[in-house]
């Protein structure tokens, strides 16, 4: 799965800026997390048209990244992301981001991003909720 990782400014307003140029496209935005430190943000987003997603914050002068994230299922319970972590970390791999995607039926879908997506897909397979790109 591919999310995309915005670099803004922490600015009023820049959640709207970011939402209205994504609509005005026609992008339906699936999951979006913000957040601001000091004078920086960063919002992390999967969306359904990729490419045009892209091109739009491009346009407007965004630094966009992209990134190959794994979504996995989770039991929806205190502890289950921690399990997770400490399973990268046992195995010497960094976890770079993680974000909760939904929650549904008692189950959580988290998508996350580690120092070796491939290593983690591995370590990890038992609760990848969709096969990884190969």
């Amino acid at each position: 799965m591919k999310q995309i990782a915005v670099f803004v400014p922490d600015e009023c307003g820049i959640a709207a800026t970011i939402t209205s140029l994504l609509a005005e496209r026609g992008v339906n935005i699936e999951a979006l997390d913000l957040a601001a430190i000091e004078n920086h943000g960063l919002i992390v987003l999967t969306v359904d048209l990729y490419d045009e997603a892209l091109r739009a914050l491009r346009d407007h002068g965004f630094k966009a990244i992209t990134q190959d994230a794994l979504l996995i299922k989770l039991e929806d319970k205190p502890g289950a992301l921690a399990t997770i972590a400490v399973r990268l970390k046992n195995a010497g791999l960094d976890l770079r981001s993680m974000h909760i995607h939904r929650r549904e039926n008692g189950f959580a879908f988290a998508t996350l991003v580690a120092s070796d997506n491939i290593m983690a897909a591995i370590l990890l397979n038992d609760v990848l909720a969709i096969e990884p790109p190969k």
